[in-house]
């Protein structure tokens, strides 16, 4: 069994830092846990773009990895970036969350407000053909029959495994 380490140590400690600097900046014990996700939400998605370039190596079967690390210091992404430093600052405040994967795709599953609801801060974060940068909230805390009104062919998850996203 050979065992590839996606963090290293270093940027598993840059990538907390981060997290908690971000909660020292813009979180206040006021605010609701949706409240808390919508900032960081909207903060990803105004400061991030979705990397093309990696989602074209990983298409042809070359390695390309993205994770919460390299969201966060190239500002570009895939999907499991996306996903990744969303659950890691979910499990920094403590809100229950899993990532859900599809053949091709992963976002998230959060237990807010005593229920189970998708999150997906790629497909909030669109390419737009003319260059402009947008913020949607189309897949923010949605349940499953909504995510799967919006897109069901790369959010198909086995819910067999994810019960909890019935």
């Amino acid at each position: 069994v050979i065992i590839n380490h996606l963090y290293t140590d270093d940027q598993i400690e840059y990538v907390n830092q981060y997290i908690q600097d971000f909660i020292n900046k813009n979180i206040n014990p006021n605010m609701s846990d949706i409240d808390k996700i919508k900032v960081f939400h909207d903060y990803i998605v105004n400061n991030t773009s979705y990397d093309e370039e990696a989602a074209e190596r990983i298409k042809n079967d070359k390695d390309s990895t993205s994770s919460a690390y390299t969201l966060i210091t190239t500002n570009k992404s895939i999907c499991s970036g996306y996903s990744d430093i969303m659950a890691i600052y979910l499990n920094t405040l403590k809100i229950p969350n899993y990532k859900i994967p599809s053949e091709s795709h992963v976002w998230n599953l959060v237990y807010v407000n005593n229920q189970w609801l998708h999150l997906d801060l790629t497909w909030d974060d669109p390419i737009i053909s003319n260059g402009t940068s947008t913020i949607l909230h189309d897949y923010f805390l949605i349940n499953t029959s909504k995510l799967h009104e919006l897109d069901k062919k790369e959010h198909n998850f086995n819910s067999s495994i994810y019960l909890e996203a019935k």
